[in-house]
C-alpha cells in the first residue's frame, strides 16, 4: 500500500462512521420483525390486524386477493413495492462518492 492510499484510510473510517448511514433498517431488523409477525397466533386469541390482512391479500392471490377490487389490489401492490425498494435502498444504500473514490484508488494502484 502506498503512502497515498494510507492517507485515505482515516477518510474511509470517517465515511463509514457517518451518522447519515444510521437509519435503523437492516437485514437483521427485517428478520427479527418477520419472526415477530410469524409468532402471531390467531387461533389463540391474537388480534387480526390490517398489516396481517395486507400480507394475506398480497400473498394469497386465489382467496384473500378477492377482498379488494383490481384497482385496490394494484394500489396495495404498488405501495408494497415502494416500501420494498425504500428498504433495500436504506439497508444497502448506493454510495456514489464511495464508488468514485474506490474507482480512483484502483486506477492509482
Amino acid at each position: 500500500m502506498t503512502a497515498r492510499t494510507n492517507g485515505l484510510l482515516p477518510l474511509v473510517a470517517r465515511l463509514k462512521a457517518c451518522p447519515a448511514h444510521d437509519h435503523g433498517f437492516s437485514q437483521k431488523l427485517l428478520v427479527a420483525t418477520w419472526d415477530s409477525l410469524k409468532q402471531t397466533n390467531l387461533e389463540h386469541g391474537d388480534e387480526l390486524t390490517p398489516s396481517i390482512m395486507a400480507g394475506l391479500v398480497l400473498y394469497d392471490e386465489e382467496q384473500f386477493a378477492q377482498l379488494l377490487n383490481a384497482a385496490e389490489h394494484s394500489q396495495l401492490a404498488a405501495l408494497a413495492k415502494t416500501a420494498l425498494e425504500r428498504f433495500q435502498e436504506k439497508s444497502n444504500p448506493p454510495n456514489k462518492l464511495g464508488n468514485t473514490i474506490a474507482a480512483a484508488l484502483k486506477e492509482k494502484i
